[in-house]
């Protein structure tokens, strides 16, 4: 298989432009004798990196490769080849075993840093720092991968299926946000003892990822008689999703290893399935964030020569192989319908190198393909399994209806794009001020919290706030809220260079004029949003404007100044660097002095004031509230819209 392909450059008149051309070939679960597996981690390292894969998580049960660790080794007579195959590969120079009386025999395993170096290959072969996160709820097996980790994940539990599920799947986010390294969870086996049901699914926030196929026996990829299969269970959370503004799931394959020395239908074994990612490089945050943006595809063995995905349309075409027939499906639902629905089909033979392609129509609520072969499928999961490959979905864009909801003019959801829906579930909440973290890169603004691997036009200033803002302003009268005639802000925090990055923030603030607050040096319009430019601040370039269509995010060392409020209508800084007070009984007198005599100070100068990073609990809002700062900063967006909503 190549590694690398040229996209037709007609698809960019329709699609998305194309980031990255190397395809990478990978499986995200697979299990060694550091668990369950029976075998030894090099010896599967080795079998993955020359059967052509790029990259490999070897995610053991509740377990990173750390620390010494030593197997007995069972006198069944395949155990003992294995270990005899794994001391013949290796040499006694690097396997460690003891053998003692009675034929017993005992091996200590490899660590994730000593086995690593030996088959990592820049460009070539990559391992992912993985774990299996498995818990249980009611004795039912609640089991998700966490990708390229930077430590280990203890086991969350809950008092439900979707409680545990969605504690496991927090814990892994806190990691990322903490750590700075792209990773994702992902669902395994929906269907494994039939322990989590769609509504489960459907109930999940900041989940992405699940299992559309798994090469385990015991999984019921097709379901059964009262069963979804995964197919039809994918497509069930994806209309829910798609419904209430959620990142449409995507679907992986994986082999579920765990058995390298017998074959056939009762075992775990390799190759049975896997994904191919569209990555700019063969690197942890690359593809996991390719992943994200939906560039990859699963396959239990049907190649694609060319795929492009935009919101709008589909674009493949399909490695032929001779002999074998294929058939593309473009499979949604439609709005009005609960069913998914084959909405166009293509049969294709050898030597038919068409692009397939589809356009969606705006009456759908989401499209993928998927594209069959009748080629026997070698190993297979299921008896009379064919060869087929699974296409990410694509939607347009559905941003939800959210009414009924009371404005808090106190409530800041600090990098509110972190949350499942980045924007609408602050609106949900009753938010009035949102933050979005910035970066330049090649004349576009991405948001994220760290630099982002992959450009993702998904994840744009624009996409993500500015456009469905202006959509719910135009519908609710020209306001954010119907009961809410205040100001809406959106801070902007600069990450990237101030100057560059704010000349690219202007130019699309003037696309967007309309919705934003505009100000001179002395007034300000009364539009319904207003743009407030934190991190890095290009201070004297906006003090020059004549006009601008933001203000600065001040901070203590700026009050004084003679800044005016229209400049500058925010004053924000770190709580740590005022107060040592974390919501344990009263705040201290001299604190509390402290924090009524810088809210007098801002106020005086006709500002707001904010804290972040300050302590996440009822004692410490309440005090801050009493005092008199303007925003509450949280990440908890439920929690403070109920403790603003009874507090007085």
């Amino acid at each position: 298989m190549k590694n690398h392909f040229i996209l037709c450059s007609l698809l960019c008149i329709i699609l998305a432009p194309l980031q990255a051309q190397t395809w990478l070939k990978g499986n995200l679960h697979t299990h060694s004798l550091w668990s369950d597996g029976d075998d030894y981690p090099e010896m599967i390292m080795a079998w993955y990196k020359a059967s052509g894969y790029h990259f490999v998580g070897l995610s053991d049960h509740n377990t990173l490769q750390e620390g010494e660790q030593w197997r007995w080794v069972p006198r069944a007579p395949e155990r003992r080849r294995a270990f005899d195959r794994y001391l013949h590969t290796y040499g006694s120079d690097w396997v460690v075993y003891e053998k003692r009386g009675k034929d017993s025999l005992r091996v200590r395993l490899k660590t994730f840093k000593e086995y690593v170096p030996l088959f990592e290959e820049k460009g070539r072969f990559l391992i992912l720092p993985s774990e299996e996160i498995s818990a249980s709820y009611a004795g039912k097996p609640l089991h998700l991968n966490a990708t390229n980790i930077k430590g280990f994940v203890p086991v969350q539990r809950g008092n439900s299926v979707r409680e545990v599920l969605q504690s496991n799947i927090d814990a892994v986010m806190a990691q990322r946000r903490i750590s700075g390294q792209p990773m994702f969870p992902h669902i395994n086996h929906p269907n494994f003892h039939f322990a989590i049901s769609p509504a489960d699914m459907q109930a999940l926030k900041h989940e992405r990822f699940f299992e559309v196929f798994n090469g385990h026996p015991a999984v019921f990829n097709y379901g059964d008689s009262t069963h979804l299969g995964m197919e039809p269970l994918w497509d069930q959370i994806n209309l829910h999703y798609a419904q209430i503004g959620q990142p449409l799931m995507y679907g992986l394959a994986t082999d579920d290893s765990h058995n390298y020395h017998f074959f056939g239908l009762q075992y775990a074994n390799t190759g049975r399935g896997w994904v191919m990612v569209r990555a700019d490089s063969l690197h942890g945050g690359a593809i996991v964030e390719a992943m994200e943006a939906g560039q990859f595809y699963a396959s239990t063995g049907v190649e694609l020569a060319d795929l492009q995905q935009s919101p709008k349309a589909i674009a493949l075409r399909v490695k032929t192989e001779p002999n074998v027939k294929y058939t593309v499906q473009f499979i949604g639902i439609k709005k009005g319908k609960q069913a998914s629905e084959i909405l166009r089909e293509v049969a294709l033979t050898h030597g038919d190198t068409s692009l397939i392609r589809y356009t969606l129509q705006g009456d759908e609520w989401f499209v993928r393909a998927k594209i069959s072969s009748n080629k026997e499928k070698f190993n297979p999961y299921f008896p009379n399994d064919k060869e087929v490959a699974w296409t990410q979905p694509v939607a347009p864009t559905h941003w939800p209806t959210i009414s009924n909801v009371s404005a808090l003019p106190n409530a800041h959801a600090h990098n509110d794009y972190e949350h499942s829906r980045p924007l609408w579930d602050a609106l949900e909440q009753g938010f009035t001020s949102v933050e979005a973290d910035v970066y330049l890169m090649q004349d576009s603004l991405y948001v994220a919290h760290n630099r982002p691997y992959y450009r993702d036009p998904a994840r744009g200033l624009e996409q993500l706030y500015l456009r469905p803002l202006r959509q719910r302003i135009r519908q609710n009268g020209g306001k954010v809220y119907p009961d809410f005639s205040q100001t809406f802000y959106l801070f902007v925090d600069i990450k990237t260079g101030a100057e560059d990055t704010y000349a690219a923030l202007d130019r699309t603030f003037q696309r967007n004029r309309d919705i934003l607050k505009a100000c001179t040096r002395k007034n300000c319009n009364q539009a319904p949003v207003q743009i407030v430019i934190s991190g890095n601040r290009p201070i004297e370039t906006m003090s020059k404007q004549m006009e601008r269509l933001a203000g600065l995010d001040g901070r203590p060392g700026d009050l004084g100044k003679k800044i005016s409020p229209q400049l500058m209508p925010i004053i924000s800084d770190n709580y740590r660097n005022h107060f040592k007070w974390l919501g344990q009984g009263e705040m201290p007198a001299d604190e509390k002095a402290k924090l009524l005599e810088m809210v007098k100070k801002v106020h005086a100068e006709g500002k707001k004031l904010r804290f972040w990073a300050s302590p996440e609990n009822e004692q410490v809002w309440q005090t801050l509230r009493n005092a008199g700062v303007d925003l509450i900063n949280t990440d908890r967006l439920e929690e403070l819209r109920k403790f603003l909503g009874t507090s007085k």
